[in-house]
This record gives structure tokens, sequence and C-alpha cells, in this order.
């Protein structure tokens, strides 16, 4: 049964949003919190390139894109050194450590304060990859809140999803869907 659906932890789409909401009228949106932090990766790793060039051996790449809490005190000095250099990326860098700050929140009222200071701050912003965060952020504000009270993510479910292609690469592709699904069951 449809309507006895409570919760439902996706990615952030609207074409999923709305067909979770057509097809599940009684369900909680949760947006899945791995997603909503790696909204700014894409920009930060295109703006470190335009800085140190395609190098995907440079020992910043991943270091930017870590969260900061797991960084060791000498590499958070570090970037924070480097970044004094430019700006733009140092708002962006920033951005992303404060969606990091926003899932450490316990309990919704705080995670909503702290989303409304973060909105606050992307306002003031000049950087046109940091306006469209705010207007997603904004767009996803309740399904991004939900998951304060439900602590619900989609990992089981990309982890399968996971398990699923990598036996399709082992198998070089399948030509019987029943040999497939004998070996995604024994999997």
């Amino acid at each position: 049964g449809r309507e006895k659906v409570k919760i439902v932890a996706m990615d952030m789409s609207g074409v999923y949003r709305s067909f979770v909401k057509d097809f599940f009228p009684h369900a909680k949106i949760v947006a899945d919190h791995f997603h909503v932090v790696r909204l700014l990766h894409p920009t930060i790793n295109r703006m470190r390139k335009a800085i140190t060039g395609d190098k995907r051996k440079h020992p910043l790449r991943k270091l930017l894109l870590k969260n900061g809490t797991k960084l060791e005190l000498f590499q958070r000095k570090a970037i924070w050194k480097w970044l004094e250099s430019y700006p733009d990326l140092k708002d962006v860098y920033f951005a992303k450590e404060a969606m990091h700050r926003l899932y450490r929140c316990r309990g919704r009222k705080r995670a909503k304060r702290s989303l409304i200071n973060l909105l606050d701050w992307l306002a003031l912003s000049k950087i046109p990859e940091l306006i469209r965060l705010r207007k997603t952020l904004m767009n996803w504000r309740e399904e991004i809140l939900n998951y304060f009270d439900t602590r619900i993510t989609n990992a089981k479910t990309e982890g399968f999803n996971n398990v699923a292609k990598s036996i399709i690469k082992r198998a070089y592709g399948f030509r019987n869907f029943n040999n497939y699904r004998l070996r995604v069951l024994n999997a």
C-alpha cells in the first residue's frame, strides 16, 4: 500500500520529488545528506583546476573535498593559508564546510538555525555557484530538515546499486535477465 509509506529518502531530483508526492501522499521526503554535502564538489574541483591545472594527483584535491574535521591540524592550516590567495575558492570552501557543520547539528531546531545562517551568508555572496546553491537549498529546505527528524539516508540503496553495477562489470553484461537476477540475489 502506497498510503502506508511513511518516509522516502532520495537524491535531490525534482522529478523524483514530484513522483514521490504523487504516488506516496503520506510520505515524508528526506534529502539524502551525502548528496546535499556534495553539491559544491564540482565547483571546488573546477576552481582548483583553474589554479593548479588538471592534476588528479595534486595533494590539495583530496584535502579540499574532505570534511574539515577529518583533517589533521597542520593540513587544515595549510589549506587555509593556501586559500588566502584565492578568495572565491575560499568562499566556496567555507560554504562546503558550513554544509558539513549543518549535518553535525543535533535536532531539527538547531539544524534549522544553522541552515538559516548559511542561507543568510550565501545571500551576500557574488559567486554564481553560491547563489545557485542558495536557491537549491531554499527549494529543498524542508526535505533537508526532515533528515534531522528521521536520520534516514539512502545509503543501503546506493550500496545495493553499487553491488549490482559491479556484477554487470565483472560479467561484461548479461543477455538473460534471469541469470543477472540470480547473480544479484546470490551476491
